[in-house]
């Protein structure tokens, strides 16, 4: 069987470079997502050769599409045969439109395909998070608005200075939102204050937005590509009116500017969330399947 491994910091900048040569642009290659999630979901890392790396979930039993550029059925074969050995069906997650082309090509009709919605990521244009332009964006308008007339505000980059009360703002966000959801915002908790123990570590961009000297919210995430930055986790106070839009769209002004597209991943099947990210109108949604050989 392959050597699949949990993921360290080490592995970071092997995986990002090969990840950025890739056409893998959704947000669970990228290897700050794996890094952050892995333990959660069981997720482990193998090298395929010097051209790929691909995860196996443990809970799911299945792997991502490799990742890299080369040889792509070599590295197909490599973990077709490690399902094998494992005595479990050969399923892939993840899989992208060309994803899809590419395994028809290869394996005619050996893989039954299976669309999964609630894993398809939300991709924006950049300009439109920052200007809002339009009768669609006049809600978000009216919110900036509010939150402008309401508070003495400045935006500033997260950095060496600002992270610990970072970490002291999800700190209190739990404790104040813990009893929605308990289960799953402790395990949301202990993802987001390890993204603000290993930002720097993980290549992270971040942005703090404050309301009358104290931090209104703040968001993170990394690059997919020169064309497409990724957003993994973005922190408001609810109570603050505006605080959530105006965090969006300062850390899409003053960090963002130079990317194409944002990505503002899945919606996990979540209704609230669902809308949420619908009402910033998105320009496409990434359709993923789970790919099953016969």
């Amino acid at each position: 069987m392959l050597d699949f491994r949990t993921m360290t910091l080490d592995d970071y900048t092997w995986m990002k470079c090969l990840q950025e040569k890739s056409r893998q642009y959704s947000c669970e290659y990228l290897p700050g997502n794996i890094y952050l999630w892995g333990n959660l979901y069981g997720t482990k890392i193998c090298r395929l050769d010097n051209d790929f790396f691909a995860t196996f979930s443990e809970i799911k039993k299945s792997y991502c599409f490799p990742v890299g550029c080369g040889d792509y059925q070599n590295a197909l074969e490599m973990l077709r045969y490690d399902a094998k050995e494992r005595n479990i069906a050969f399923r892939i997650f993840g899989v992208l439109e060309h994803n899809h082309r590419l395994l028809d090509e290869l394996y005619p009709c050996c893989f039954t395909f299976k669309r999964v919605p609630e894993a398809e990521d939300y991709v924006y244009n950049t300009c439109a998070l920052i200007n809002l332009p339009g009768k669609k964006y006049h809600q978000k308008r009216n919110h900036i608005a509010a939150f402008l007339r309401s508070h003495s505000w400045c935006y500033e980059p997260l950095n060496e200075q600002n992270i610990e009360a970072c970490m002291a703002f999800q700190k209190r966000w739990f404790r104040i939102n813990e009893a929605k959801n308990p289960k799953e915002l402790a395990r949301e908790n202990e993802v987001v204050l390890a993204a603000l123990h290993n930002f720097f570590a993980l290549g992270f961009i971040g942005g703090i937005l404050y309301a009358d000297g104290e931090i209104a919210g703040f968001t993170l995430g990394e690059r997919i590509n020169n064309q497409i930055f990724c957003t993994h986790i973005e922190k408001a106070d609810s109570n603050i009116r505006g605080a959530y839009p105006m965090l969006n769209q300062q850390f899409a002004q003053n960090a963002l500017s130079g990317y194409c597209c944002i990505n503002r991943e899945e919606d996990m099947g979540d209704e609230g969330l669902r809308r949420a990210k619908l009402s910033y109108h998105p320009a496409e949604q990434i359709r993923k399947y789970m790919a099953v050989m016969n």
